[in-house]
């Protein structure tokens, strides 16, 4: 049964769409978002699941938007580019499915949608049916499933990718962990898992349980062995990776996926993230810049981490800009510490406070609150409380499984400013050990000015120096390129 599945959707994958609006052209997607219902996970998880099948299987460039584009923006748009609208309802344990496909040039003539409607029934019959219909041409051919044939399984598997903040995944972990090992074959299951295991790192390690970190790996390393190149697991683990100190390996990983599949954005994003961090501006400068072409003229609609390549060259100008996309998304504490950030190295205190101010009351539970504290502190001549403030983040941050050298830095930072060069120089070195290597804001950061006079300094600026040349030697600007 599961092989015959398997044998179908290989072949539904030579299907095309004989409509002509839609050709094996077609090398972008535009997938809207489905609008919110009493079924809103349905179609969450169900949004995710079709991302991961027009990037696996067609290898397209997908982004997304909340609403269907206005027509100025829909003219500037590219023409190998379709816009895909679904919506998922769950009647017991049966899908109905219906999608919506169509161009820029047939919304701008005011042709209709081509829709198709699917009565209810099973799910991985729906999947099948809908992949038989879709206007992609299959470029690539595994044997692996993307999703479980057990209808109840399917749910699940819905369920768990509906989920998108760090607490529920932490404790949806038993389900995911049972989901994938009932499932062994399905790539998206263990992609899951892994997604699961990467946000716990952030959240109670303890919850999660022992062998945190080499469980997470070992789910992300399956779902790439039974699809390699798989876009969103090489994506995800490529954070943890770099999250941990290992961009190395990220790297690696990242550089074969993209030689792959050279049209998924997120893989682009994920290389300038373990550029950064090691110092590989020029390299991360170039990932990035690739993404913003294969997206545009649309904005990203999702911002995992705050952009800071532009801001480690230097480019003031360019990182704000960077800093108004992101926030016209999602004006998150993140963001918000960012901007106050910025105002301060521009010498605008007011603006400053009033910004970590915002970060502080954002809701929610995120570091970037706790530097935001710290800083409000140092802003209102309380620099007794700061201090006091970022001994407790590094007790609480000691005891995570996922250091995040990154931010381990901006605490360097934090120390610096507020006048500690002991425990500043201390906390860069634990940034370094923990992956952190950009040589050039060592050096520059306006903020660590105080700790680059300590005795300890030069010494840590050579072993940075030292593992930024062993990086740049292995990974040259052209390998961030496809």
């Amino acid at each position: 049964m599961v092989l015959g599945g398997i044998l179908a959707v290989c072949l539904a994958g030579a299907w095309l769409w004989r409509s002509s609006a839609h050709r094996a052209g077609t090398r972008r997607v535009l997938v809207i978002s489905a609008e919110p219902s009493q079924q809103t996970d349905v179609n969450l998880g169900l949004e995710t699941l079709i991302t991961d099948h027009l990037e696996v299987l067609a290898g397209v460039t997908v982004t997304h938007a909340p609403v269907v584009p206005l027509p100025a923006v829909l003219r500037k748009l590219p023409p190998d580019l379709a816009l895909l609208r679904l919506h998922g309802r769950r009647e017991g344990q049966r899908l109905a499915l219906s999608t919506q496909w169509t161009t820029p040039a047939d919304l701008l003539a005011g042709h209709p949608w081509n829709r198709s409607a699917q009565p209810p029934m099973d799910p991985g019959q729906a999947m099948e049916t809908w992949l038989a219909h879709w206007p992609l041409e299959r470029r690539y051919r595994f044997r692996a499933d993307l999703y479980p044939r057990q209808p109840e399984r399917f749910w699940d598997l819905l369920q768990a990718m509906a989920i998108r903040d760090d607490r529920g995944a932490t404790a949806h972990l038993a389900a995911t962990q049972a989901l994938a090992e009932a499932e062994p074959m399905c790539a998206t299951a263990w992609t899951t898992l892994g997604d699961h295991l990467y946000r716990s790192l952030w959240v109670d390690p303890a919850q999660a349980g022992i062998g945190l970190n080499s469980r997470t790996h070992k789910a992300f390393q399956r779902a790439v062995s039974l699809v390699p190149g798989h876009p969103r697991a090489t994506f995800l683990w490529s954070l943890m990776l770099t999250d941990t100190g290992n961009q190395d390996l990220g790297l690696r990983l990242l550089g074969e996926a993209m030689r792959l599949r050279p049209g998924v954005p997120d893989l682009y994003l994920g290389l300038t993230y373990a550029g950064r961090t090691s110092g590989l501006l020029a390299g991360a400068r170039s990932a990035m810049t690739r993404r913003e072409a294969l997206i545009a003229p649309l904005a990203p609609t999702s911002f995992w981490t705050v952009e800071t390549t532009n801001l480690y060259l230097g480019d003031w100008t360019a990182f704000e800009r960077d800093l108004q996309q992101a926030r016209a998304v999602r004006e998150d504490a993140g963001v918000l510490f960012y901007l106050g950030y910025l105002a301060l190295l521009k010498g605008d205190r007011p603006t400053a406070l009033a910004h970590m101010k915002a970060s502080e009351a954002t809701a929610g539970s995120s570091p970037f609150q706790d530097l935001s504290r710290v800083y409000r502190a140092y802003l209102e001549g309380r620099g007794a409380d700061g201090l006091a403030e970022l001994k407790r983040i590094d007790e609480v941050r000691g005891k995570l499984r996922i250091p995040d050298g990154e931010l381990t830095f901006k605490q360097a930072e934090a120390y610096s400013v507020l006048g500690d060069a002991d425990r500043a120089v201390d906390c860069a070195t634990r940034a370094f050990v923990q992956g952190f290597s950009c040589s050039r804001w060592y050096e520059t950061s306006p903020f660590l000015e105080k700790m680059r006079t300590h005795p300890r300094w030069p010494t840590l600026r050579r072993n940075i120096r030292e593992r930024q040349a062993v990086l740049e030697g292995s990974f040259p600007p052209s390998s961030f390129e496809p």
